[in-house]
């Protein structure tokens, strides 16, 4: 096959790939590094060295993509230039360190340590579900300003748009689910930015609203929607499944859950380091080639879309000796899990601030935690991957 054509990659299967991408991965970083993924018609890329090169170079490729504006509508992950820089003004003020560190230590740890004690009798738990995604959507959600939608509301809106995101093969049952859940999402947030407008308040939305406008005004609900829409995916679910990640790592090696129970300030952060590259949150992050893009010996053609393998870029063995391990020996190298460039996920800070502070209250508030023999933990998805059941144990 011509370089301009370049190769096709159609052996695999949406089932293995949900199942389990790595092995795929690693056949395409060997033999195919650049190819041509029908089942999402996409350019995949999956060798870090390109994976950055093109994640940063605003030259050569951006983030217009029809499909994502489609689901979501326009917003801060497709937006480019001015209009890219004009959102992030008003996503990015609360999600600064210093406003993050005081919201952890004045509402995040009280809401971690409420939910497990609140678990603590029982004993037994999906970690995932009934646990860590809950902290991640009460957290998230405050600090959004969802403070009257419950928990169970907000985790039930993420899985939906999760699921219509990554529904390749056309399941109608999710196309439909993933739109209601969408039109429920709306009234909420078009009743919430009205209010607002006319009343500010210290919500991330009401940021989103008002900061960084200049002389143009408030922004409006179509100026937002699609940038809340991915907000409610995104950063509801990258904390509780980062943290998941995390846990299962250490649960699986005793070792190193000794020392991250001895040592949690030194341990935890490259826990949490570690979980996010050893199973990111989110397998790739979506370009679109501005003009023809020489990769290699393969030619992405103009207008193409591109799926950057964060997913594959963590494990690359150029990079990492074996990544598929959970290892907090590692050398300590950035990991693509929050993506590259202009569009690094602005909630990268928040997330990793909480995954320690959950990860913190859970090994201390559960003793003896420890992984549920009679089940094992569910790691599913390939765009956007988890731990999604965590079953444990505990003494209580």
């Amino acid at each position: 096959m011509s370089a301009r054509l370049g190769p096709v990659v159609d052996d695999v299967t949406l089932e293995e790939l949900d199942s389990d991408p790595y092995p795929f991965y690693a056949r395409m970083r060997r033999e195919s590094p650049v190819a041509y993924l029908p089942l999402s018609e996409q350019w995949l890329v999956t060798r870090w060295d390109d994976c950055q090169a093109i994640g940063i170079d605003a030259t050569v490729a951006d983030t217009a993509d029809a499909v994502m504006d489609d689901y979501f509508g326009p917003s801060i992950i497709t937006a480019a230039g001015d209009v890219h820089r004009w959102l992030r003004g008003g996503v990015d003020p609360p999600l600064r360190p210093r406003a993050i560190q005081g919201y952890m230590n004045s509402r995040a740890r009280h809401v971690a340590r409420e939910y497990v004690t609140r678990i603590r009798p029982r004993g037994r738990a999906d970690a995932t579900g009934e646990l860590l995604e809950l902290i991640s959507v009460r957290v998230i959600g405050d600090v959004l300003g969802l403070r009257d939608a419950a928990d169970e509301t907000l985790q039930r809106w993420f899985h939906a748009l999760s699921a219509g995101l990554t529904n390749f093969d056309a399941d109608s049952g999710l196309a439909l689910a993933a739109r209601a859940t969408m039109r429920e999402l709306d009234q909420y947030v078009a009743g919430a930015i009205d209010r607002l407008t006319a009343a500010p308040d210290d919500s991330g939305l009401s940021s989103m609203v008002h900061a960084g406008t200049g002389d143009g005004g408030p922004r409006t609900f179509d100026d937002l929607i699609g940038t809340v829409r991915v907000i409610v995916l995104g950063g509801f679910q990258e904390p509780g499944h980062g943290a998941g990640a995390s846990l299962l790592g250490l649960l699986s090696n005793p070792g190193q859950l000794a020392a991250a129970i001895a040592d949690p300030d030194a341990t935890l952060p490259l826990a949490v380091h570690e979980g996010l590259r050893w199973i990111a949150p989110f397998g790739v992050t979506g370009r679109r080639a501005i003009r023809d893009l020489k990769v290699g010996d393969v030619v992405i053609p103009e207008g193409a879309r591109i799926a950057l393998g964060c997913g594959s870029a963590n494990h690359d063995e150029t990079r990492y000796t074996r990544g598929e391990l959970f290892d907090l020996g590692r050398p300590k190298v950035a990991h693509a899990a929050f993506g590259w460039g202009l569009h690094y996920c602005s909630g990268h800070f928040i997330s990793r601030a909480l995954e320690q502070v959950v990860l913190e209250e859970v090994l201390s508030g559960l003793p003896a935690l420890r992984l549920d023999p009679d089940e094992p933990a569910t790691v599913h998805g390939w765009q956007v991957r988890g731990v999604k059941r965590l079953p444990v144990i505990w003494n209580p």
